[in-house]
């Protein structure tokens, strides 16, 4: 009957190192998750943080950044959540003195073992001080983030180099400055790329 072969079938399968040929995707589906992976966030999840300010705080650097529920989301959407997975570890420092204020803290560092089954596997690890409240929350997200761009996903990010751009009283940015359409997914569908000169490739193009 059925039954029996099913589970012969699946016995086989458990068994084969590579769980057998159902689990294995064909070039052509890992290509396209690559390729879907590299692209842009919706513009509606990034967001900007000030990363410099002016001597006179009034001006300051801005960088584009995604909260990590944009990069599970993603995965969500392109593998299913059964697709991939994720694993922490988290190690502390000893205490050493930090800066000028020669206060003697520790560091913590959590890295990230993001899994996408069938496409492989990337370790990445994040930091933070911790005396800082969240230090442990946001090492993991860092972590996280970065193991997603080993594999492509929010790596367009790396290419900004900061705009300058005028603070209120609060240090936050009066404006926030349009995104180039190479960082929109319309833009990057219809191949725009930063640094599309020929002396600096980008780090997509070297991968490759």
């Amino acid at each position: 009957g059925l039954m029996p072969d099913l589970i012969a079938a699946l016995d086989n399968a458990l068994a084969s190192p590579h769980l057998g040929s159902a689990s294995r995707l064909s070039d052509d589906r890992i290509r396209q998750i690559i390729d879907d992976l590299e692209v842009p966030f919706d513009p509606s999840v990034v967001e900007w943080r000030v990363t410099n300010t002016a001597q006179d705080k009034r001006r300051g650097q801005v960088m584009p950044y995604a909260d990590q529920r944009a990069y599970s989301d993603r995965l969500n959407a392109l593998v299913t959540p059964a697709g991939w997975t994720r694993k922490y570890s988290i190690h502390t420092s000893a205490n050493f003195q930090r800066g000028k204020d020669e206060k003697t803290v520790a560091k913590i560092f959590v890295t990230c073992e993001l899994t996408i089954f069938g496409l492989g596997s990337h370790s990445a690890t994040g930091e933070e001080w911790a005396d800082d409240d969240n230090a442990g929350t946001s090492a993991e997200a860092q972590a996280f983030k970065r193991a997603c761009s080993c594999l492509g996903l929010g790596r367009y990010l790396y290419y900004f180099t900061g705009a300058w751009v005028d603070l209120d009283d609060r240090k936050r940015p009066k404006k926030i400055p349009p995104l180039p359409l190479w960082a929109t997914p319309d833009g990057w569908r219809k191949g725009l790329r930063p640094h599309s000169d020929s002396k600096s490739k980008s780090v997509g193009e070297q991968v490759r």
